[in-house]
């Protein structure tokens, strides 16, 4: 069915050996649901990645959130941060070759796949399922229903990156290549450098910091700001009129018995715990159950509250609308001002009540009812509080601040620059590198007849990557280690390449693994380079 994107990958096939990539994921994001009651919608110029909507905020934001809970349930704390367009891109191929969603059987297969799901031996554990979906109904940061979406495109999008994997073709060259890589000896001097310790005299003038707050003041605009009324059905008002009986409470115990059963043993030799029976729960069961129940009515009283709106077409400051919520002995409660990445102060809203309310307009001025723990709310527009870029003088010391360490990025960068080079110059013998650095205030550490797959102990093995560039007598260029200004130079005394043949016991192994990374890599590289092509088209990027 997509076979031509297999085919297509042949002409653009890349092969990476050694990759190392650390972008933190820093997604501060929200997302919401669409009201089942209609009204208006938040309109601007339209706006797609692909077939993905951009042009409101709410869209915006669940784009990015969906990435993160993505992230979450596959437990990879390093994704890129190019993940939500990545994920758009390989969803709208999905949607072209009509790769079909889940049935539920094939979801639930998948969802026993996701770390996320899983127990310390990688098996599919209820117990941490159950607790997933207990939070999530508790009032968490997404809802059932995101849950279910984001796991239906992530099954989706493992089948598209299954199918650009292709072959794998790694030619014999390249194999014996990094055999040889692997299995060369390598004996190098490391030259530490912190260069938060040159710290030059920065000279900071008036022209300059205006000239950044005219070039830069979009960097300090103040986010839109919400403010909304809302009004709160809590179910504790409704427990007392649950009376289940016996039947009910047991079909909810065995319905959620998971939940009643002790955590498993960290020992896996330890004897397992016995069954908790119903009798056992039967109060903490009760409890549940009536709370649950209490949580559905207080639901439907709020979305009675909704139907009366919709039905009666009561205005924002109609009589009817305040002669509703008194009829429900309801209280209007006003939450503070707040940004599309902000809680309002006092409250412990989820970010799906905070994209909700992002939603709001004059016109579609309320939402649908919202479960937040045992409360459902409903939201009322009140007020947009408009973006704004504070005053040059109001931003003053900030600019000062942010000057001061654009100056010293740049000043750090040359004097890195040029410690290379003063290295390079003296790099004609151990010693006279040694001297050279010594004289330069850095650490000089020797590590001696070491391969790729066996570092030295000691060797921070984030500075392998960058000897595959050097042969004997060369100085690498300032390598970060640990953020921007910290780093070492590594200079190659001694670099012994073996001869290697197919014959090698270790041939098949590293043939193998550069298989497996190629189709990694190709499936990831294409639509890597797609995102990039459809970012650059929306001016999202520029082309380098």
């Amino acid at each position: 069915m997509i076979s031509w994107l297999q085919n297509k990958l042949q002409k653009h096939l890349l092969l990476v050996f050694i990759i190392f990539a650390v972008l933190i994921i820093a997604f501060i994001v929200q997302i919401g649901n669409q009201g089942p009651i209609g009204g208006g919608k938040e309109q601007t110029a339209d706006l797609f990645f692909y077939d993905t909507p951009m042009n409101t905020e709410a869209a915006r934001v669940q784009l990015m959130r969906d990435a993160q809970l993505s992230a979450s349930l596959s437990r990879n704390p390093r994704a890129s941060q190019n993940l939500p367009f990545e994920r758009a891109t390989a969803r709208y191929i999905a949607n072209e070759n009509l790769i079909p969603e889940p049935s539920e059987e094939q979801l639930l297969e998948y969802i026993k796949t996701l770390p996320a799901f899983q127990n310390q031996l990688g098996e599919f554990d209820s117990q941490a399922y159950n607790m997933i979906l207990d939070s999530i109904s508790l009032g968490g940061a997404f809802s059932k229903a995101d849950l279910r979406r984001v796991l239906v495109d992530d099954y989706r999008i493992a089948k598209v990156y299954t199918a650009l994997q292709g072959a794998g073709f790694v030619h014999e060259s390249e194999i014996l290549d990094s055999l040889s890589q692997r299995l060369a000896k390598w004996s190098i001097l490391v030259a530490e450098s912190d260069l938060n310790t040159y710290t030059p005299e920065i000279e900071i003038t008036e022209e300059m910091l205006k000239q950044h707050y005219e070039d830069f003041d979009f960097q300090y605009q103040t986010p839109e700001r919400r403010v909304v009324n809302y009004v709160e059905v809590e179910a504790a008002n409704y427990v007392d009129e649950i009376k289940p009986t016996e039947d009910e409470l047991i079909t909810y115990f065995e319905a959620n018995i998971d939940r009643y059963q002790p955590a498993p043993a960290e020992d896996p030799d330890a004897e397992p715990a016995e069954p908790v029976t119903f009798e056992q729960a039967r109060l903490a069961v009760r409890e549940d159950y009536r709370l649950e129940k209490a949580r559905e009515v207080a639901a439907e009283r709020a979305y009675d509250l909704v139907v009366q709106i919709h039905e009666n077409e009561f205005s924002r400051d109609s009589q009817g609308l305040k002669d509703a919520i008194a009829a429900m002995n309801l209280e209007v409660k006003t939450a503070s001002s707040f940004s599309a990445n902000e809680t309002p102060i006092g409250t412990t809203w989820g970010r799906n009540m905070v994209s909700e309310a992002f939603k709001l307009t004059e016109n579609r001025f309320y939402s649908e009812p919202l479960q937040h723990g045992d409360k459902s709310i409903v939201l009322f527009y009140d007020k947009v509080i408009e973006p704004t870029i504070p005053s040059f003088e109001t931003l003053r010391p900030r600019i000062v601040a942010d000057v001061r360490a654009e100056k010293y990025r740049e000043a750090r960068s040359a004097y890195a620059i040029e410690l290379q080079e003063k290295l390079a110059a003296a790099a004609e013998s151990e010693d006279s590198f040694g001297a050279a650095a010594e004289e330069a205030g850095l650490t000089v550490s020797s590590y001696s007849d070491f391969t790729l797959s066996e570092p030295a102990e000691g060797l921070d093995r984030r500075a392998l990557s960058a000897l595959l560039e050097l042969e004997t007598g060369e100085v690498s260029d300032f390598v970060r280690l640990n953020g921007d200004n910290q780093g070492a130079y590594l200079y190659v005394l001694s670099k012994e390449v073996p001869e290697v043949s197919k014959e090698d016991p270790q041939y098949a192994q590293v043939a193998d693994s550069l298989q497996n990374l190629s189709k990694q890599f190709s499936a990831q590289q294409y639509i890597s380079t797609l995102t990039v092509q459809e970012q650059i088209r929306l001016g999202f990027t520029q082309q380098n």
